[in-house]
């Protein structure tokens, strides 16, 4: 079997430079050249969905794509993304691990939704799509991010829970449009980076290694490592450091447990490297993130 040819590094976005700490989600409202600080390609450790409201543009992630009013675009994580001519683009951009869809529940095939479980399917598989909204839909998808983004920002008492509501609720009107509308299909990673991110997503929380991704997708780890890291910029073990690090964090402001339970909880069954990653990726030890943003919380 020929190996994957190497390409260049890409840049990396992850959710923690938009912003995000709390939860694994951020949103902004995009006006005119505010969609992204910079042109160039991008690699997202993260998945991410635009709610076009105004203007037109281009961008690409593996082949060319047009955006109207009126559509949604998801994307999944893994996919360099090249916002091109974006400059008169309007409208929401949501961004989130994909550890947040495990609140969706997809319908089975053949349940009479088609286009429904084509959709729960496609963000659970990492398709990315295309969706086409009614009015009435557009308009309600636009008063619940204009609602999701005023708990992230304002983070008033409770926003954790009230934020995930919001991005199910979020969700469920894409569904309910899908059955509607049906979802168009963009352009996704190859299928091994797509059906190895996918399983990477999924098991993050427990402790895999390369070896145990390689064997669920029935190839070498090395020929995985190379896919993975030609593709997407990132190494396997980047990517299950990014799910789990999201998770951490949610665990160390929403629950009392110690570092070493919370720790081995999200796949870590040496607290020591715990510790040591997290203060890489944060710049603090977790036991004084922990209190520092609950201080701020406060």
């Amino acid at each position: 079997m020929p190996r994957p040819s190497r390409k260049p590094r890409h840049r990396i976005l992850t959710l923690a430079a938009l912003g995000a700490r709390e939860l694994p989600l951020h949103v902004s409202h995009i006006a005119s050249r505010t969609l992204l600080s910079s042109y160039e390609p991008v690699v997202a450790t993260f998945a991410l969905f635009f709610l076009v409201t105004g203007g037109t543009g281009q961008g690409r992630h593996l082949e060319q794509v047009d955006a109207r009013p009126g559509e949604l675009h998801f994307i999944p994580a893994g996919v360099e993304i090249h916002a091109q001519d974006v400059a008169e683009l309007e409208g929401w951009f949501v961004a989130f691990d994909p550890t947040l869809l495990g609140s969706l529940e997809p319908e089975a095939p053949g349940s009479g939704a088609g286009s429904a479980a084509g959709l729960a399917r496609s963000l659970g598989a990492r398709w990315s799509f295309r969706l086409p909204l009614g009015e009435a839909r557009r308009q309600r998808l636009e008063q619940l991010l204009a609602a999701l983004d005023t708990e992230l920002r304002d983070q008033q008492f409770g926003f954790e829970r009230a934020a995930r509501a919001l991005f199910t609720l979020v969700m469920t009107e894409l569904q309910r449009e899908a059955r509607v509308h049906p979802a168009g299909p963009l352009p996704s990673p190859g299928r091994l980076v797509r059906d190895v991110l996918a399983f990477v997503a999924a098991h993050s929380l427990e402790p895999i290694s390369l070896a145990d991704v390689a064997a669920a997708v029935d190839r070498t780890a090395s020929y995985v490592a190379t896919a993975v890291r030609d593709e997407t910029g990132l190494t396997v073990g980047d990517w299950l450091r990014e799910h789990r690090m999201a998770e951490a964090r949610r665990r160390l402001l929403e629950t009392t447990l110690s570092v070493e339970a919370i720790a081995s909880q999200v796949g870590y069954s040496d607290v020591t490297a715990f510790v040591r990653g997290f203060r890489r990726a944060h710049g603090l030890t977790p036991r004084v993130w922990r209190e520092r943003h609950r201080q701020a919380g406060d």
